[in-house]
């Protein structure tokens, strides 16, 4: 369960990981360009998209885990959905951020925090799984919406 420690170590993170954060962008841009099923979602829009992304995973670090940051979360469900991106390209997006978010966290980080490294990558997985499940269910709503089954 996400718990006030697990927000607090992010935001103690924050410092340590922000200039990382453009690396991951650019390796998630990578699998994405290079793969014909996603490729075309990102035509035109790259430099676009991934600014999005990297504001969206700063985010994770910095922001308040509020009302606001889950309409935030919400509207980023709305827009896939109203773009009709499967929703197998968003679960499979939260699984490589998943997969590699730890290995920008490291064992200096989480000395000087004063904590272990594990529990830092599982303090962020955490918040990562909470934005997935919000993100999912909004692309669900709104699927619901658009399809006339709402």
């Amino acid at each position: 369960n996400f718990s006030l420690d697990d927000w607090k170590l992010l935001h103690k993170l924050q410092p340590f990981i922000e200039d990382r954060l453009p690396t991951l962008t650019e390796l998630f841009y990578h699998q994405l360009l290079f793969n014909d099923k996603t490729s075309s979602f990102l035509e035109g829009r790259v430099d676009t998209l991934r600014h999005t992304h990297l504001e969206w995973l700063k985010d994770i670090f910095r922001r308040d885990f509020n009302q606001e940051y889950i309409d935030f979360l919400k509207n980023i469900g709305i827009v896939h959905a109203t773009l009709n991106i499967p929703s197998s390209f968003i679960t499979a997006s939260m699984c490589f951020i998943r997969s590699q978010i730890p290995r920008f966290i490291t064992e200096e980080d989480a000395t000087k925090i004063g904590t272990d490294r594990a529990i830092l990558a599982s303090s962020v997985i955490k918040m990562i799984d909470i934005n997935q499940f919000i993100i999912d269910r909004s692309y669900y709503n709104q699927l619901m919406k658009i399809t006339g089954f709402i």
